[in-house]
């Protein structure tokens, strides 16, 4: 039995693309911090779709549980890895919590690499399916959240360079990057706190649903990036845009 394995699946872009991968047939296993939010998705996916899924609490952001968190889903055949915990701040750098940047980059950049790592190890001679949600914030400097877009940044990066790779092997695995503008999410909830910035919601931004269905266009599609136009009207599916030597 094959599986779409996704982390930050207890809600945002993570739990609507649960729901979209669901409802296309896909078995899951749903990957978050909150065990209690997860199972009572877990429930109403098993109710409404009649797939399969299974639930890992797990905090990404800790090193010592990310390698052993792999160790336990490998047992299943995982078809879809689907890399979507992160967290923001919108803090400027000079009153940004070091630790809770340290923390950032623990669950933003070094769990996802080490993820995708042993992953694209595993299956890079399978049809399998490699997608790390960046951020249109991973092509550009935002000057309250710079250093969410330095993680970001490397998400883009790290992501197109593995699917040249890919190709460049000719080994049969896909790595594609989801790359969302605004989106109305937990993310602004989590991303203001203990900062002087007040909560708020973006003009014209998409809901997670929408990013959802963009998710599941990019992995039916052959292209490697799926990028949200600067007026938010649609989604641009794109080859790489960092340049590969």
């Amino acid at each position: 039995m094959k599986y779409t394995l996704i982390t930050g699946a207890s809600a945002g872009i993570g739990k609507s693309t649960a729901f979209k991968f669901a409802k296309e047939g896909h078995n899951l296993i749903l990957a978050a911090r909150r065990e209690e939010l997860l199972n009572s998705i877990k429930n109403e996916l098993i109710s409404r779709y009649g797939i399969e899924a299974i639930v890992k609490s797990v905090d990404l952001s800790e090193n010592s549980e990310v390698t052993n968190f792999y160790e336990e889903v490998k047992q299943y055949e995982i078809d879809v890895f689907i890399n979507n915990a992160a967290f923001g701040d919108f803090n400027k750098v000079w009153d940004i919590d070091v630790e809770k940047a340290g923390k950032m980059i623990d669950l933003n950049v070094r769990a996802l690499t080490t993820l995708s790592l042993l992953y694209v190890q595993d299956y890079k001679d399978k049809d399998a399916t490699l997608i790390n949600i960046s951020s249109r914030a991973g092509y550009s400097i935002y000057q309250n959240v710079v250093t969410y877009c330095a993680t970001k940044f490397y998400v883009s990066a790290f992501t197109e360079g593995i699917a040249q790779n890919l190709r460049d092997g000719g080994y049969r695995m896909r790595a594609k990057l989801l790359a969302p503008g605004q989106v109305h999410s937990e993310f602004v909830k989590s991303a203001v706190k203990d900062t002087d910035v007040e909560e708020f919601e973006w003009n014209d931004a998409h809901t997670s649903d929408e990013m959802a269905e963009y998710a599941y266009e990019l992995y039916k599609s052959d292209q490697v990036v799926s990028k949200r136009e600067q007026n938010g009207i649609k989604m641009m599916l794109q080859g790489p845009v960092f340049k590969y030597f």
